[in-house]
């Protein structure tokens, strides 16, 4: 992991997401309020975000007192979470699935696209998988209260951090019960836990409400645009990027999300797995193991859905991939070795464990090959990375200014967030070229280049307002053969006001006074 982080992370690890926890935490060290840009709106003063907790942006903001800048920050904790992901699974599951198994589990888990695309990433993914990985493990190795009223704070804190980490609680909700109804003789015992685990978990989570509904009016803010995509697709891209992660393998997970043999592939697979559960649940299973595979699949089965419903409902600007899969395959991987983890004399039985770990064996195959190749979203997020750099070279001076009066708005408005601390406001035009040859752009059509049309409207909505603007290629439909403007398309905006500070390949520089 640590050869990984050093020789494969892109030069610009972040995404518009980054750009919120940042600019968060940022205004947390200086100003005592989580805010972020307004994006669109013209304000130039912050606001404060629905979508994106402060769990986060208060972990960044803590590393102010050693003298770090919430950017370096962001990659100190996801590197360090990288790095302490296999020794922390390991631990975990070391004596509930046996040391040979964790490490395989290990091997998986850390070879998976999800995990290696995401690792260098000043996200909060992998710090959330490692929440999650200490919730689970504290849970499953309890050997005292204290052991549940850490792991309901951490448990607490991890929804602080992220949002869907709602499924860690209901899950754990679900698990409690079920020890509740399978241990009759140790109820007041598991009912003690529970207790001791929502306490924990309230330290946490009840300030985090209150703050909801003193800023937003309600517990859970957290709302968008209505969905456009469909439940049925959602499940099956869901299908496709889960099988992707557990096997390295893009052919295999669409094949199984989008043909019909695929769906009767995982069908068979399905029934397959359902009976050699059940039987080892008869009587090949310690309790631990038991435990171990409800809480893990219980975890996978309650993410799946909570993740489909989510994108179903709201329109997230991204369909379901490996970053949304990543939190839950180690889990599902887990339940899996559990299930074979253990001896049998049954023939049957014994033949299924033998298949299991011929499965787990090629998976090892192809998690290692994967690791040593990457993926075509590793590279595209390679290029992504120098494309952002490349609009931050060119737009710098343009936007890292003093100056607290001008309106800045650019489709890459995150890289100046992140690099600069500039509150640079989001315009993501989809540029079309017009096939015509009309010698003026008023008598064109809007969708002929949406963003010479949109550039014309911005300084119609925030007219009284000086203006810069930046736009360059890679991101929200402006690509290089997009620039630059023609002659016709500059002189139609330097007649409504606007001044061409750059106009190449590169980018184009607009200032409206």
């Amino acid at each position: 992991m640590i050869a990984h982080l050093f020789l494969r992370a892109p030069i610009f690890p972040f995404s518009p997401d980054s750009a919120n926890y940042i600019e968060q935490a940022r205004a947390l060290i200086l100003e005592g309020l989580a805010l972020n840009t307004s994006s669109g709106h013209g304000e130039m003063d912050g606001v404060h975000n629905k979508l994106f907790p402060i769990g986060f942006p208060a972990v960044l903001a803590l590393f102010s007192i050693f003298g770090f800048d919430a950017r370096e920050a962001a990659i100190a904790v996801g590197w360090l979470s990288a790095i302490l992901l296999p020794a922390l699974l390991y631990i975990c599951f070391k004596k509930l699935i046996g040391p040979s198994y964790a490490a395989i589990l290990v091997g998986l888990s850390v070879f998976s696209p999800g995990v290696l695309l995401y690792a260098p990433m000043g996200l909060t993914d992998i710090f959330s998988l490692i929440l999650a990985v200490g919730v689970i493990g504290l849970v499953l190795n309890a050997r005292s209260t204290v052991f549940y009223l850490v792991s309901g704070v951490i448990a607490g804190f991890a929804y602080a951090v992220r949002n869907a980490h709602i499924v860690l609680l209901m899950t754990l909700a679900v698990y409690f019960l079920y020890l509740w109804v399978s241990n009759p003789a140790q109820r007041s015992q598991t009912v003690k836990h529970a207790v001791v685990f929502v306490v924990g978990a309230s330290i946490i989570i009840l300030p985090l409400l209150l703050r909801n509904l003193m800023l937003f009016g309600a517990l859970n803010p957290y709302e968008m645009e209505l969905s456009t995509v469909t439940v049925l697709q959602n499940i099956r891209v869901y299908v496709q990027e889960f099988i992707y992660d557990v096997s390295a393998l893009r052919s295999l997970g669409v094949f199984v999300g989008w043909s019909i043999q695929g769906l009767i592939f995982l069908l068979a697979a399905l029934i397959g797995g359902s009976w050699m559960l059940v039987a080892l649940w008869r009587g090949q299973l310690s309790g631990e193991k038991k435990n171990t595979i409800f809480l893990c699949v219980t975890y996978s089965i309650i993410g799946a859905c909570v993740v489909i419903a989510a994108r179903s409902r709201y329109e997230w600007g991204e369909m379901i991939n490996v970053r949304h899969t990543l939190q839950y395959t180690p889990f599902f991987l887990a339940a899996t070795l559990a299930a074979i983890s253990g001896s049998s004399n049954n023939v049957s039985l014994l033949f299924a464990r033998k298949t299991g770990l011929a499965l787990v064996f090629f998976l090892g195959i192809f998690h290692t090959f994967y690791a040593y190749k990457l993926g075509a979203e590793y590279q595209q997020n390679m290029l992504r990375s120098y494309d952002a750099m490349s609009a931050y070279q060119n737009g710098k001076k343009h936007f890292c200014v003093s100056e607290k009066n001008n309106f800045l708005v650019s489709n890459w408005e995150y890289v100046f967030s992140i690099q600069c601390a500039a509150r640079v406001q989001k315009m993501e035009p989809a540029n079309f070229r017009c096939d015509g040859s009309g010698s003026s752009i008023i008598g064109r059509s809007a969708s002929c280049n949406a963003l010479v049309s949109d550039i014309l409207n911005l300084s119609d909505k925030f007219a009284g307002k000086s203006i810069r603007a930046g736009f360059f290629p890679g991101r929200g439909g402006v690509s290089a053969k997009d620039l630059p403007l023609s002659d016709v398309e500059v002189i139609s905006l330097q007649n409504s006001g606007w001044d061409i500070v750059q106009n190449n390949t590169s980018g184009l520089l607009l200032t409206h006074q």
